[in-house]
This record gives structure tokens, C-alpha cells and sequence, in this order.
């Protein structure tokens, strides 16, 4: 077989490649398109009046920008209280949550006991117990308690909750620590804490910032357990509140979807700004040298 023979053969393939490349490239482009048509949808009816959702429909571009909506649906939904509320849980959940996985992370990576894989085993049963089965006995815990209807009732189920991805995605990435940094620190009379706090802590800070993100992403738009534990007006989380607003402007549609963008620009913007430590600390812990 001469060289031009193979040249060709090697062209004619990569011209195959290419039109393949082409073709999922335009499916791709098409997924995203669809998946950004409701989020389209929201932006453009929360922008428009009234007058001009019922002339143009709701994906044409806004014949004037409308802002007034966004006041609107802030002073009459009570946006300020459910952020404050939202905030306060997230601002408190997501630290004390990812402490306590990485508190419980550490043995499991870096100790060796003997029922450390069982244990472990214990922690990811809990990525398969759906939130549904815990409901009613949460309910009754906390009435029992005395803590039903106040924002403290929210922390114990989200943090268990949380935990076992958590301390999955932890123990990965503590585990890639080299052994000999540990070792190092225990022969010149370091303690297990010293080590978590000054060694090991810091060079996680990649995929500590990553599951900050992922669970502020989560408290900040849990429902469920947040509409169990909650009744009054005064302690409503965001999801919360936006459900309750939804009931009373429904027929309103440029009111409800300012409100709807209200809800969910701060941690939209968030998880913008800091997709990239997403990426980089779950790939972190992916591979073990």
C-alpha cells in the first residue's frame, strides 16, 4: 500500500470525524437551548408588563423594560423576611454541616480502627433513605422537643441529610493526602487535631469550597422538610415564602416570575461566580496517585 493510499484513507476519516463532531455538537447546542428556555421564559416575563406578555407571548424580547415588577413583588411578598430567614439557616447549616462531615471524614481516611469500612458503609446508606420516610418521625421529634416552628427545628435533618455525600466526597479527598505528611506530623508530637486543623484542613480547601457551594445550593432551596417544620409567616425560608406567593399572584404572571428571579439570582449568581471550584474539587478526590 503506497503513502498517498493511507494519506487518503487517514483524510477520509477525519472527514468522517469531523461531520460526526458536527452532528453532536449540534445536539448539544440543542439541549442546552431547550434546557434554557424555561429560565428564558422567566427572564423575559419578569422584564415585560402585562399588556405586552398578552401581545407578544412570553419568549419575544420585551417591548420596554419593566422593573417596577421586581418592587413589586419584593414589598408585596415579604422577600425581605423569607431572605433573612434563608440566609440565616444557610449562613449556619452549611458550615456546621460540612465541620461535622469532615470531623467524622478524618478517622475514616487517615485512622485505621477496626470497624472502619462498616462504618463508612453505615454513613452512604443514608444517600438511599429518600426524605419522605423521615418526615413524621422529625415532626414528632421536634414537637416533643419543643422545637417545632422555629428555625433551629431546620439544622439537625438538613446536617444528616448532607452528611453522607459529605463525608463520601471528604474521605476521597483526604485519603489522597500522602501518608508520610500524617506520619510526620505525629513523630514531631503533633496531635490527631493538630493534624486535621493545621494540615489537612488547608490543603482541602478546593473541595471544602466545592461542597460549601453544592449545600448552600441545596439549604437554600429546600422545601419539603422546611414546609413540615414551619408554619408562621415570620420564619418562612425563601422557597417557602416564593410557594405561598405563588398561590396569590399565580394569575399575575410578570409579577410571578420577578419573584420567581428574586428567589433563586442570589444563588444563581453564587453558583456562577464559583462553578469552577465544582468542578475541580469533585475531580480532586477522584483519582488516587
Amino acid at each position: 500500500m503506497s503513502v498517498t493510499t493511507i494519506g487518503a484513507g487517514r483524510t477520509a476519516r477525519r472527514r468522517r470525524l469531523n461531520g460526526w463532531d458536527a452532528l453532536v455538537f449540534a445536539a448539544l447546542c440543542g439541549f442546552v437551548l431547550l434546557w434554557l428556555a424555561p429560565f428564558v421564559s422567566v427572564v423575559f416575563t419578569s422584564l415585560r408588563s402585562r399588556a405586552d406578555l398578552a401581545m407578544n407571548g412570553v419568549y419575544s424580547l420585551p417591548q420596554g423594560i419593566v422593573l417596577e415588577n421586581f418592587v413589586r413583588a419584593w414589598d408585596v411578598g415579604g422577600f425581605g423576611t423569607y431572605f433573612g430567614n434563608s440566609l440565616l439557616v444557610t449562613l449556619t447549616k452549611v458550615p456546621l454541616g460540612i465541620a461535622v462531615a469532615a470531623l467524622a471524614a478524618y478517622p475514616l481516611a487517615k485512622l485505621r480502627f477496626r470497624f472502619d469500612t462498616p462504618v463508612f458503609i453505615f454513613f452512604l446508606i443514608g444517600l438511599a433513605i429518600p426524605i419522605h420516610v423521615a418526615l413524621v418521625p422529625l415532626f414528632t421529634t421536634m414537637r416533643q422537643i419543643g422545637w417545632l416552628n422555629s428555625l433551629p427545628s431546620l439544622y439537625p435533618p438538613y446536617i444528616a441529610f448532607g452528611l453522607p455525600f459529605q463525608i463520601l466526597v471528604l474521605r476521597g479527598f483526604f485519603d489522597q493526602i500522602p501518608d508520610e505528611v500524617v506520619s510526620a506530623a505525629r513523630v514531631d508530637g503533633a496531635s490527631e487535631f493538630e493534624i486535621f486543623w493545621r494540615i489537612v484542613l488547608p490543603l482541602s480547601l478546593p473541595v471544602l469550597a466545592t461542597l460549601f457551594i453544592i449545600d448552600a445550593l441545596h439549604t437554600w432551596n429546600e422545601l419539603l422538610i422546611a414546609l413540615v417544620m414551619l408554619s408562621s409567616e415570620r420564619l418562612r425560608t425563601v422557597p417557602l415564602g416564593l410557594l405561598n406567593f405563588q398561590g396569590q399572584y399565580s394569575s399575575d404572571f410578570t409579577l410571578f416570575n420577578a419573584g420567581i428571579l428574586i428567589a433563586i439570582l442570589p444563588i444563581l449568581l453564587l453558583y456562577i461566580t464559583m462553578q469552577r471550584y465544582v468542578v475541580s474539587g469533585l475531580t480532586a478526590g477522584a483519582l488516587k496517585e
